[in-house]
Formats: C-alpha cells, sequence, structure tokens
C-alpha cells in the first residue's frame, strides 16, 4: 500500500496486528470502518464508525461525515489515537477504493480542517482485513448474538499468545467461554470468588494490594504454574487482581523475563507490558511497585536471580504452594 500524504511530524501512522486492535477497543479512541455502508451494517467492529462516502469520495465529504460522528460521540471518544480498519486485500476491487479513500482520510486527519489535529499523535492502520478479525473475535463484531452483552463486559488485555492480563471484573464467565480460558490466577486480599465452570484450573493468592506485601516469593511458584499450563498443557492464562495493574501485572513481567529472552530488564518488560494494556494514572503506581524495595523487588539484578532459579519443569505441587504461602505470610510480619 503506497500512502501519499504530507503528515505532521507528531504524528506516527503504522500498521497495526489483531491482537493489539483487540487490546484497543475499550480505550475510547476513534475507529473507522472503511467499507461499504451495506457491509457495515450487515457486520462492523465493536465502537467503530462507518467512513465510506462514495460515490462522492472527496476531503469535503470525509469531513461531513467525521463533523456529524463528532456531534453525536466527540467528547466520549479520545482523539489522541485514531484506527482505521478496511476489508481484506483479497476484495481487490473494494479494497483499492478503500486505500482511495484511506489517502484521502489521513489527509484529512493530520490537515486543519481535523479540529482535532493538534491532538493526534497516533493513526493506526489495520489492513490485514474485517474478515480476519471477524474470525478471530466474532463476538466484538455486530452481528453476533452475543455482540450487545459483550459490548458491556470489561475484557483482559492480550499479553502474549495464551496469555490474557486484566482486572477482576474480567472474571466473568461469558468472557472465560469466549477467549477460550482455561486458567485462572488471581491476587486479591479476600477468599477467591468461585467459576461456574468445572473445566477451569484455578490458583489464588490471598495477598493484599500494600508495600508490605512481599510479592518476590510469589514469582517462582507463579511463573512455573503459568509456563506448566501454556506449555505442557495447551492451556489459555487470565492472570488477574482487583485492577490488573499492580499485583498481578507484576506477576505477568516477572513471567515475561523469564520466558521472552528479548525482554532482559524490568524495564523492557515493563514497557512491552504498557503497549498492551493501558494503566492510566495508575502507570508510575506499578513501576513503583515492581521497583519498590519495600515490595522486596528491590534491584534489577534481585529479580533476575529470582528467576533463573526456576526450574519450569519441576512445577510447583499443592505442598510446595501452600509453604511458599506460609512463608509470605511469615516474611511479610517481620517487615
Amino acid at each position: 500500500m503506497s500512502l501519499d500524504i504530507c503528515k505532521p511530524s507528531n504524528v506516527t501512522i503504522s500498521a497495526i496486528p489483531i491482537k493489539d486492535l483487540y487490546n484497543h477497543l475499550y480505550w475510547d479512541h476513534r475507529i473507522y470502518d472503511l467499507r461499504s455502508k451495506e457491509d457495515y451494517i450487515k457486520s462492523h467492529i465493536c465502537r467503530a464508525h462507518n467512513m465510506n462516502p462514495s460515490p462522492v469520495i472527496t476531503v469535503d465529504a470525509i469531513a461531513d461525515i467525521d463533523a456529524q460522528i463528532n456531534s453525536e460521540y466527540g467528547r466520549a471518544e479520545q482523539s489522541s489515537e485514531v484506527f482505521i480498519y478496511t476489508d481484506a486485500e483479497t476484495h481487490y476491487e473494494n479494497y483499492q477504493l478503500q486505500l482511495r479513500i484511506l489517502n484521502i482520510l489521513l489527509s484529512y486527519l493530520t490537515s486543519t480542517r481535523n479540529h482535532s489535529n493538534k491532538s493526534l499523535k497516533q493513526i493506526y492502520t489495520f489492513i490485514d482485513g474485517y474478515e480476519n478479525f471477524h474470525s478471530t473475535f466474532p463476538f466484538l463484531c455486530s452481528d453476533s448474538a452475543y455482540f450487545h452483552e459483550c459490548s458491556l463486559l470489561v475484557w483482559p488485555s492480550y499479553v502474549r499468545p495464551n496469555l490474557y492480563l486484566g482486572s477482576a471484573m474480567c472474571r466473568n464467565e461469558t468472557v472465560i467461554a469466549m477467549l477460550n480460558i482455561t486458567h485462572i490466577m488471581s491476587f486479591s486480599e479476600y477468599n477467591e470468588n468461585e467459576i461456574k465452570s468445572t473445566n477451569i484450573t484455578t490458583l489464588h493468592w490471598q495477598l493484599s494490594d500494600s508495600l508490605s506485601t512481599n510479592l518476590l516469593s510469589v514469582f517462582p511458584s507463579a511463573i512455573t504454574w503459568i509456563s506448566k499450563a501454556i506449555n505442557d498443557e495447551n492451556g489459555t492464562v487470565l492472570v488477574h487482581c482487583d485492577q490488573g495493574v499492580s499485583r498481578s501485572a507484576s506477576v505477568v513481567i516477572a513471567y515475561l523475563l523469564h520466558s521472552n529472552t528479548n525482554l532482559c530488564t524490568v524495564e523492557a518488560a515493563f514497557n512491552h507490558l504498557k503497549l498492551k494494556r493501558s494503566f492510566g494514572r495508575q502507570c508510575n503506581s506499578l513501576e513503583k511497585i515492581t521497583l519498590s524495595r519495600k515490595r522486596s523487588v528491590s534491584t534489577l539484578s534481585t529479580i533476575s536471580e529470582v528467576i533463573q532459579t526456576i526450574d519450569v519443569n519441576d512445577p510447583p505441587t499443592q505442598r510446595s504452594i501452600v509453604k511458599s504461602y506460609h512463608m509470605r505470610q511469615s516474611t511479610s510480619q517481620e517487615l
């Protein structure tokens, strides 16, 4: 695809894969569907707006459609990031028409005619085609029988194949079923909330979200459990705490350091996770928790040393988990 546009230096235009588009659906960003009105009415991605002014494809026509969208949704949607998707490239005629619309839309978005131009920082184009998204996440498309229910739910963030990170609100029977979740690891100062489904394997850590909690001692058993679930049992794991930004996120960071040779430091794993999940104002809190001395995650070398001692071929037994739990309690009392 060739784009002949002149864009401001502060605006980045890049492609986005399916799973990252899924991660952004509930961040309240503007999403444009460039397919025909007929195809849009039949089915479209959750929260997407149709942007196909055919048969008149001009900047004026696109500006008029965007003005109407702004009048209805402007205040409810962020203008800093925009997402655009088309048909699959195999639909040649439709695809070529949509590329023409895309060029004009990009020109409009980066021009002064777009009243949100000054706040626009990133434009993502999803060119793998709507059909590919639909085949992966059909329940988040408007022709699904579950669409209305699913559009109101809170969904966990996709971190990597077979691993999701979320809040306690993601511990929902529908979410679990739609994402084919098989294993759930949770963190809370309260008892574990039961799951009705009998084929879900769970592991719950009753830990408070406080600086006195010794989270470091959880890493060995937690990482081994996640590794076994994904690699040995071919499962899909959801890791969550109350908000999905501190305890569970710290464990996922530790797992990424252990399992991904491309992520060699806590900062690298932390920044990778930020690309997958929006932490908002709590991002600084997570960074402090991850690196805090009071939380026994004192230095980068400390984390690395703990992770290097983990043997994923020796999965934790129930006894070792209970022992680890008692060790955490005694350590917490000492602190």
